[in-house]
């Protein structure tokens, strides 16, 4: 669908969300499915794969980036499989979805304020900054074991902004 924001015409599947990947969302529950046996050895894709309902060649994907970013570690062999590289308690929604995602400011000005003459008074930026740091404040305040503990239903997860 074209639609046009002032003089400049654009299709609503280019524009930019606030939403996060299916990547963020498929390696968040690889992530808990790796947790849930954390100190008990390693997780196998394929077990991972089955578990949470995802498929191996998409997840095999997200478990690089999530190895590449130091959140799992990988061992070789008939036992190998997925390790977290840390305790699930130190591990933060924030971390994941930053070692996913990248940048989770809604705006580029907040990661880089020399790229606009205006980010010194601009009012929206403003309004954008307390956004972000909302965001970062809820997701650096649940860990990966929060996260199973709530999808073990052990539970209700009630965070605040």
């Amino acid at each position: 669908m074209l639609v046009s924001a002032g003089n400049v015409p654009f299709r609503l599947n280019e524009v930019n969300s606030m939403k996060l990947s299916t990547r963020c969302r498929y390696g968040t529950r690889a992530l808990v499915e790796i947790a849930r046996n954390y100190g008990g050895g390693p997780t196998k894709r394929k077990d991972i794969a089955r578990a949470q309902g995802l498929s191996q060649a998409y997840l095999e994907n997200i478990l690089s980036v999530l190895k590449s970013q130091g959140l799992v570690k990988t061992t070789r062999g008939a036992d190998g499989g997925f390790v977290l590289s840390k305790a699930p308690t130190s591990i933060t929604m924030l971390d994941i979805v930053q070692a996913l995602e990248g940048s989770i400011a809604p705006v580029d000005c907040l990661d880089d304020p020399t790229g606009c003459d205006r980010a010194g008074r601009c009012g929206a930026r403003k309004a954008w900054k307390k956004l972000h740091d909302a965001q970062v404040k809820v997701l650096s305040g649940i860990t990966l074991m929060d996260l199973v503990s709530m999808d073990d239903g052990k539970d209700g997860g009630d965070f605040a902004i």
